[in-house]
């Protein structure tokens, strides 16, 4: 052993016969009960020694760079300005949701106007993020497609005339308002996405989505998701996962699968909007959805290991980190939250939310501004951002929790639960999935090497991050 080496400061936990450590670089190793009191005691033998440097747990002078440059990885979005920009034309939609927020189509007051929309690109582009994606949101976005239509051409027109950034455009419609004339003008923008809503087999999505005033809307989705994949893969689809889902795990996956998607994103509720109203009804415990997630990961796997390519989006990102290092650009994921760092969302009326969750509590809390009247200098130095971001860093709350490294919280739904912006954070419903998820692939990568190698596969990096939601 050299002469100088230092250990990291770590935390640990129990798992199964041994212990897991992990650093604040993101370095993790997996030690027996054995090797964890020599670690304590500082009593490091050759072999431990070894194990330790190679896993980053002790710094010396030739390991010291590579783990400064994954902590550097680890925390980029630190850096970079707001990536993700999510824009609201309208509240209005078609749908009524079991879980949703939206307002009634007839409310045309809740539609974004050009003077808006021009303002709102400026402030976009203002901001000093050399990768940006613009999100359509809603509502339903194409009930006013013509403005739409007008953002999509203009910042595209502003980029290629100006900016010269890595500009990505996306869409996320619930489709049934989808025609034509629309389809063929959004496949002919090169850097333009769609996203839907497909919450699993015809049972389960019709139970959960339903138009407005009544009738059915699975067939309508999957009409449109087979004849935009005929043209193009420029298409993904989300669940929302509802008690009505929970027995449903197989078919969902069987559904993603079917229509040839490579990703599905198992997400758990938010308690906003019309799922407040619903809770009782569609909600669960964190065991429950636990289970339902668990039994989607194992089946997923068995799918890989079969050779169909499909990724759980929550594991992939959670593996990112652990396996990669790499901040994968998940705004729930970072610590402080990305709500107003990473990423803002611009109400139809050019009001300037941290994120899409805090528009929808029906209050000024997260509220950091209007296009119409300020400027981006005079977000990020108010008080209220500020304030926001404290709000959001784990080390006032998780000093020795193993898994701090890798996780995040979300303030919004934090003050939800707890009604204050300084949370009893191991209560929570996020804190209590999180952890067992990542307990869970942990002990995946450790004592399963089929897994691993499917994990592996599921990891990536880009050299231009825009945050996702």
């Amino acid at each position: 052993m050299p002469e100088k080496y230092g250990i990291l400061p770590y935390s640990s936990c129990k798992m199964n016969d041994g212990f897991l450590i992990t650093t604040i670089t993101g370095s993790w190793c997996y030690l027996t009960s054995k090797e964890f009191a020599m670690l304590q005691k500082k009593h490091i033998e050759a072999t431990l020694y070894r194990k330790l440097v190679d896993s980053g747990i002790i710094i010396t002078e030739k390991n010291a760079n590579a783990i400064i440059t994954e902590y550097r990885q680890m925390n980029r979005f630190l850096f970079q300005g707001p990536s993700l920009h999510i824009v609201v034309p309208t509240l209005r939609c078609n749908h009524e949701c079991v879980y949703c927020h939206a307002k009634p189509p007839d409310e045309r007051y809740s539609d974004m106007d050009k003077k808006t929309a021009i303002n709102v690109l400026d402030f976009i582009f203002s901001t000093e993020s050399p990768c940006i994606a613009i999100e359509f949101q809603g509502g339903e976005p194409l009930l006013n497609w013509d403005m739409v239509r007008f953002i999509i051409d203009e910042a595209n027109r502003i980029n290629d005339e100006y900016e010269k950034k890595d500009l990505e455009l996306r869409l996320v419609t619930n489709l049934t308002v989808m025609d034509d004339e629309k389809l063929e003008f959004l496949l002919g923008v090169k850097n333009a996405y769609i996203c839907t809503s497909l919450d699993g087999p015809e049972t389960v999505h019709n139970k959960n989505r339903k138009y407005r005033g009544g009738g059915e809307t699975y067939s309508d989705v999957v009409k449109w998701i087979e004849k935009i994949k005929e043209r193009c893969n420029r298409i993904n689809a989300i669940p929302t996962i509802t008690r009505y889902s929970l027995p449903y795990w197989r078919e969902i996956i069987d559904e993603y699968v079917k229509h040839g998607f490579d990703t599905i994103h198992l997400r758990f509720l938010n308690k906003l909007g019309a799922a407040m109203r619903n809770w009782n009804e569609i909600s669960y415990t964190p065991e429950e959805f636990l289970h339902f997630w668990k039994q989607s990961l194992e089946y997923i796997l068995e799918l890989n290991k079969q050779g169909i390519k499909l990724k759980e989006r929550t594991a992939e990102i959670m593996l990112t980190k652990i396996l990669e290092r790499k901040d994968p650009g998940y705004t729930e994921l970072m610590s402080p939250c990305g709500a107003g760092r990473t990423q803002l969302l611009y109400n139809y009326n050019g009001d300037i939310y941290t994120c899409d969750e805090g528009r929808m509590l029906g209050n000024d809390l997260f509220k950091l501004g209007n296009v119409n009247k300020n400027k981006y200098r005079d977000i990020v130095r108010s008080d209220n951002f500020i304030g926001i971001c404290h709000a959001s860093i784990l080390d006032n709350y998780c000093g020795d929790c193993v898994f701090k490294p890798y996780c995040g919280t979300c303030p919004v739904m934090n003050y939800v639960e707890q009604g204050t912006l300084v949370p009893k954070i191991r209560e929570t419903m996020r804190c209590n999935i999180y952890k067992e998820q990542f307990l869970y692939l942990f002990n995946k990568i450790i004592n399963d090497e089929e897994a691993l190698e499917v994990f592996k596969g599921w990891v990536h990096e880009g050299e231009c991050k825009k945050e996702t939601t």
